[in-house]
């Protein structure tokens, strides 16, 4: 597992086959070695109603991730929720 730290941008409950979902919407920069950082975007979701335990949206947060490949691309699979951190002034 990894750390993935990024910034909330929408959260949302769902239901997949009769079961709670809660899907995110996170933020983060990616580097590169030769050439600017990629910004993106992962949907991820995880198992239950854990919207009372997210940040608002704009606020950083950190979840535990698991990569895998998809052709040319990394994706990930979300664990849990590590924590929640207040946006730092550049």
């Amino acid at each position: 597992m990894i750390i993935l730290i990024g910034t909330l941008r929408q959260a949302t409950l769902m239901t997949i086959k009769e079961e709670k979902k809660t899907k995110l919407w996170v933020e983060h920069i990616s580097p590169r070695d030769n050439g600017m950082d990629d910004l993106k975007i992962e949907e991820l979701f995880l198992d239950g109603d854990i919207l009372s335990e997210l940040p608002k949206p704009g606020m950083h947060v950190e979840v535990a991730v698991r990569p895998w490949v998809s052709g040319r691309d990394i994706r990930f699979s979300a664990s849990h929720v590590v924590g929640a951190k207040k946006p730092q002034n550049p």
